[in-house]
């Protein structure tokens, strides 16, 4: 492994983020959606280490009574690259060359550079941790989560995907009557809900009761007998012995014999 200095410093994560809104108007109706985006008049972190790390894998063997070296440049890494992507992604295209040209088994080359890399890539990662640039990410990626959960929520709660087009992402209310207009819409269905479910209840109270007997004690217009008498012909027609040869459709006849009995038709 062998360090070198990059000609320029690389540039890093940006200094700042704003909020954005875009508005749109579908049937004379506006509607406004809040966003952030990096602020780029703010300018980009700049990292300052231009250190690189070149990798290579080298063999010794002997030919000819002379002592001869085979070597095969696994890549390089940049300092930053270390954190970003971490060594597989950086070396895994290099490394599988190297196992060819060597005829060497990948993972025992990979245990290899990794365990040479590992210390240098720990210090890169606590010196990074003390950076302006690694603080400020660390609070955009919390606010970011507390945000997806926001969101999360009040899609659960309302039913609807509608909560940056209510709130921006420090969680500030931007739009207090769109707002209200989902709470109002909420309020309808949950009303609705309860009065189906309560009509439910009743009818089946009512007219169910859990048995064929509470069915039986209703006494029926000339009309509702009518079409009883068609109900009953169909399904005699569907199971009828005489008309179901090689099924045994016994059960289901006395089944429709007791309904007869207790529509009296």
């Amino acid at each position: 492994m062998q360090e070198i200095q990059l000609k320029r410093p690389s540039l890093g994560d940006y200094k700042e983020y704003k909020v954005m809104s875009t508005s749109f108007t579908i049937d004379g109706t506006t509607r406004t959606h809040y966003s952030w985006y990096p602020n780029h008049e703010a300018g980009r972190f700049e990292r300052p280490c231009r250190t690189s790390y070149r990798i290579s894998i080298h063999e010794s063997y002997r030919k000819n009574g002379r002592v001869k070296k085979k070597q095969c440049v696994v890549g390089s890494i940049s300092y930053y690259s270390l954190i970003e992507f971490g060594l597989y992604d950086s070396i895994d295209t290099g490394l599988k060359h190297a196992s060819e040209l060597f005829h060497a088994d990948y993972d025992t080359l990979y245990d290899l550079v990794e365990n040479k890399m590992n210390p240098i890539l720990e210090r890169i990662r606590q010196e990074f941790q003390q950076t302006e640039e690694y603080k400020v990410v660390q609070e955009r990626d919390a606010l970011q989560k507390r945000h997806a959960e926001a969101k999360r929520a009040f899609e659960k709660k309302y039913g609807v995907d509608e909560y940056e087009y209510c709130y921006n992402i420090f969680g500030e209310l931007m739009e207090p009557e769109y707002l209200k207009q989902i709470q109002a819409q909420y309020r309808a269905q949950q009303a609705y809900s309860r009065s189906y479910q309560d009509y439910q209840r009743n009818t089946y109270s009512s007219y169910s009761g859990g048995s064929y007997q509470s069915i039986g004690c209703k006494t029926y217009t000339d009309d509702e007998k009518r079409i009883l008498k068609k109900c009953y012909k169909k399904l005699s027609m569907a199971f009828h012995p005489d008309l179901n040869p090689g099924s045994d459709t016994t059960e289901e006849m006395q089944m429709i014999n007791k309904l007869k009995e207790e529509w009296g038709i």
